[in-house]
């Protein structure tokens, strides 16, 4: 079966990269288009201090950072050779749950063939503390879905490069 549609979740981080990579080779194999989305979380910015912030409130500060995302994450696509690109930013304060659902409801809506996206894999006290976005998209979504791992040592690295 060829894909004509693919949902990319993209965030920044490594595995998300890895999913967009994987995502633009089927799009250019099947000749689909690929929707970029990045649900944006205010909450993550609530422990910087407000002077730190250059944005007048936490939720444009995560647009903003989202907005980033979707453009490098587009010019990853089109460099791939992808021809039609579109991108999707929303905005979640409700947390794991409710992201999880608007990137399900938004890649349903727009018929969609396959849900890409990456996880880290976390495992014990991690994915206690953290949840897996992932593992809530797969049971929220009835769309086909593609969901690369990364390895321990993407996730050492990512820690690295957000400090």
């Amino acid at each position: 079966m060829l894909y004509k549609h693919l949902v990319v979740a993209v965030d920044g981080s490594r595995t998300s990269l890895m999913a967009l990579n994987h995502a633009s080779k089927l799009a250019v194999l099947s000749d689909a288009d690929i929707t970029l989305v990045n649900i944006a979380n205010p909450s993550e910015y609530m422990a910087l201090a407000p002077e730190f912030l250059q944005h007048e409130s936490y939720e444009s500060a995560a647009m903003a950072q989202g907005n980033e995302v979707l453009d490098y994450a587009e010019k990853v696509a089109r460099e791939t050779g992808v021809k039609n690109v579109h991108r999707h930013l929303a905005v979640s304060v409700k947390g794991t749950r409710d992201m999880a659902q608007q990137l399900v409801n938004y890649a349903e809506e727009q018929n969609a063939d396959l849900l890409v996206l990456g996880t880290h894999g976390r495992t014990g006290l991690m994915h206690l503390l953290m949840g897996s976005f992932a593992e809530t998209v797969m049971r929220q979504s009835t769309l086909p879905l593609l969901i690369l791992r990364g390895t321990h040592s993407d996730e050492k690295t990512e820690s690295k490069d957000q400090k």
